[in-house]
């Protein structure tokens, strides 16, 4: 009995495990998680979980999209947890999930390229409170360790791949598709590009693996002619962002998200990753890599993924920040490639080093989530006050806050709308189809244009705010406006209820 629990609690699994708790801490320990886009996922999940309640009015604005469409995995997800739990706690829950996962997925990528590169998993905390991440992309950051689960799995049994392995990777595959479409592609061109590599002179193989990644290839024929993501002007290829993206990847500028970057953490994760490319290179020296025989694959896809990352545009479609999402795919296939010190020495010594980076970036999130929350706090201070079922206006002049990269406050008008049914003219998910909740054909829009909410966001001057003042019960102004026409046209057609600091509330005609 002792030694088989001693195989799993080992010095290393205690170590990762006591690094999980310590990440976790950030989300339990303050009221809000703050990010941009998630609080919105949150209230249309809600909407998804509320949407037959009779008590709430959802149904007279809204209609469900149950096209299998990506970025259904968190909404679905929160949606069921908020049968059981109140929403800000089911987005702890489903974050924590996400943390957990995170270091979990990445040990098992590497065990199943190599065992025993432990530090490399330590090294791999710091990548979990990512930029993409605090922007409340859940979807995607979800979708990271489920890349590296299907890429692991597949490379573990791609020479004994029986029916039940090709039904659980196809299964891995089409759940990384309902998290995001970026990482769903990226995983089928990963594997894909691995087997011509590891299986260059067997036709035959390569020719199987293709046919077993039908099935959940069809989803990505399924989903594109609807897509947005094919509409419009095609998209722009080339090298014209080369210096930018260059320095943005030197500089690890994906995990700078509270400051303008780069910043001492994102420094010190590219030292460390140049120095495991220089050891790795140092130790490879000698040309006895047999027993690693998936390193030159690794490499080689790293590189394709890297190329990628420097001549795709930053928006495809409605679809942006396709660089910062390579960077952080390929950044993470490159650990596959890495190699640890041969003595042991070195290895704690590394290990040591890599543990006190991951442990000095957690204590900085904490410290910059306490200041964020009590700004969030001010921002909230009315909720109490906002009626059920009530049509709010946000209006927001100070999107950021003391927050440099991430717009804490451009989404956070949903606070106002959690747990009462309220609607929320700032909703942005109801313009995008890759998302499962829209204004039904009756709602009387604000402008006659499809995407309508970012006027609201950013450009509030053209609405007509008297015209539109019956339709609102309450207008959430943060900050001061902008233009002057804004200004004068909330003085002459709203009521002021409240104000406090920045915050203003105000009534509508109604």
């Amino acid at each position: 009995m002792m030694t088989f629990f001693s195989r799993f609690y080992t010095k290393w699994s205690l170590l990762i495990g006591g690094l999980i708790l310590v990440y976790l801490l950030p989300i339990w320990l303050f009221p809000y998680f703050p990010t941009q886009d998630g609080v919105s996922h949150v209230y249309n999940s809600q909407i998804l979980t509320e949407y037959n309640n009779p008590e709430y009015r959802f149904r007279d604005y809204y209609e469900i999209n149950w096209y299998p469409f990506p970025n259904w995995l968190s909404h679905f997800s929160l949606a069921v947890l908020m049968f059981v739990f109140p929403s800000l706690i089911a987005e702890k829950i489903f974050l924590s999930l996400y943390v957990i996962l995170f270091p979990l997925a990445v040990s098992y990528f590497l065990n199943a390229v190599q065992r025993g590169r432990h530090a490399l998993v330590i090294l791999s905390f710091t990548f979990i409170y990512n930029y993409l991440f605090l922007m409340g992309f859940y979807n995607f950051a979800v979708s990271v360790p489920l890349f590296l689960l299907a890429l692991g799995y597949w490379w573990k049994h791609k020479a004994q791949m029986n029916r039940t392995r090709i039904v659980l990777l196809n299964l891995l595959i089409v759940i990384t598709y309902f998290a995001h479409l970026i990482s769903y592609a990226f995983i089928l061109f990963s594997i894909a590009l691995l087997a011509l590599l590891h299986f260059r002179r067997d036709f035959k193989r390569i020719l199987i693996t293709g046919c077993y990644l039908l099935p959940a290839a069809v989803l990505l024929v399924v989903y594109l002619p609807t897509s947005d993501l094919l509409a419009g002007e095609p998209p722009e290829f080339g090298l014209q962002r080369l210096g930018e993206l260059f320095a943005n990847l030197v500089g690890m500028h994906v995990l700078v998200a509270y400051a303008e970057p780069p910043s001492w953490l994102s420094g010190l994760v590219s030292v460390f990753l140049l120095f495991l490319a220089v050891v790795t290179i140092w130790q490879n020296r000698s040309g006895k890599t047999a027993e690693f025989a998936g390193q030159t694959a690794f490499l080689c896809l790293t590189a394709v993924l890297f190329g990628l990352y420097f001549i795709l545009p930053n928006s495809i479609g409605p679809g942006g920040w396709v660089n910062d999402r390579l960077a952080i795919l390929a950044t993470l296939a490159v650990f596959a490639w890495f190699r640890e010190f041969d003595k042991i020495q070195w290895r704690r010594v590394f290990t040591a080093a890599v543990t006190l980076l991951a442990l000095a970036n957690i204590v900085y999130v904490g410290v910059v989530f306490k200041n964020l929350n009590a700004e969030i706090d001010e921002f909230n201070a009315f909720v109490q006050r906002v009626g059920k079922n009530k049509i709010i206006l946000p209006l927001h002049f100070d999107p950021r806050g003391s927050s440099e990269r991430v717009g804490i406050f451009v989404n956070a008008a949903n606070y106002y709308s959690l747990d009462n049914g309220c609607i929320n003219l700032g909703n942005y998910e109801i313009q995008f189809d890759y998302f499962p909740v829209r204004f039904n054909a009756e709602f009387e829009r604000p402008l006659d244009e499809k995407e309508w909410v970012q006027t609201v966001h950013w450009e509030p001057e053209k609405i007509d705010l008297c015209a539109y003042a019956d339709n609102v019960d309450y207008l959430l102004l943060w900050d001061t406006p902008d233009t002057p026409i804004v200004a004068e046209a909330i003085e002459m057609c709203y009521t002021l209820i409240a104000s406090e600091g920045r915050l203003q509330l105000y009534s509508g005609k109604r």
